[in-house]
């Protein structure tokens, strides 16, 4: 025996109040976002010692009020960013590793594809420069668990000879990865970001004679 039900109606009932209940939510998400990414600004221009959350506030036109239910603090607002840059490490770690590569195409790849993102995405390189801050991250989680991820390629190329066991090698993660952030720093500082890429490749060719013009892993 059927119910009768008017499913259509049902749908739509609950396609409205979905909508609804919805739309407070993509504005709080819009303007979280709009803040992350002005202060992402402020903090690439002075640093997280020189940023101030008023300067934040008046550059997003954002309420104070606003600010501080989403970002209680500038150490709050400055992990949000390192935790985005987390996430960006993770996805491109996964794709690029997904590939079937070699390991040192791996490595460059993985490299590469970072600088692409930095250069282009400054809150992405907030999120980098800040994970290094001790005020911000004390214990240096995000950095860490890039090196840490960058080890095992390395450890595979060793391993299948494609790279010789040796104490460089050992430290090359290592290598790769303070590398990368120190062009960051350098080309940020310089107001040149779009010199990353550059610096990125200069320090796999000294390290590993990879290809600049080797195109980067899609994503």
């Amino acid at each position: 025996m059927h119910d009768h039900i008017d499913h259509a109606s049902a749908v739509r009932t609950w396609t409205r109040r979905s909508a609804t209940q919805r739309r407070p939510q993509r504005r709080a998400i819009a303007t979280r976002d709009g803040i992350a990414a002005a202060a992402a600004e402020h903090f690439n221009t002075v640093g997280y010692a020189g940023a101030r959350i008023a300067d934040i506030v008046a550059t997003t036109g954002a309420s104070k009020g606003s600010m501080y239910h989403h970002f209680p603090s500038k150490e709050s607002l400055a992990q949000y960013l390192v935790q985005g840059w987390g996430t960006v490490l993770v996805d491109t770690i996964a794709d690029v590793t997904a590939a079937d590569e070699p390991a040192p195409r791996q490595l460059t790849n993985v490299q590469r594809t970072l600088a692409e993102i930095i250069t282009h995405d400054h809150v992405a390189r907030a999120g980098l420069i800040l994970s290094l801050e001790r005020a911000v991250d004390e214990s240096a989680k995000v950095y860490t668990a890039w090196t840490s991820a960058v080890s095992v390629i390395v450890e595979q190329a060793i391993r299948t000879g494609q790279l010789d066991d040796t104490a460089e090698h050992s430290r090359l993660a290592e290598t790769l990865c303070a590398g990368f952030v120190g062009a960051v720093h350098v080309a940020t500082s310089l107001g040149e970001p779009e010199t990353i890429s550059r610096r990125v490749d200069d320090l796999q060719m000294l390290w590993l004679g990879s290809d600049p013009a080797m195109p980067v892993a899609a994503r």
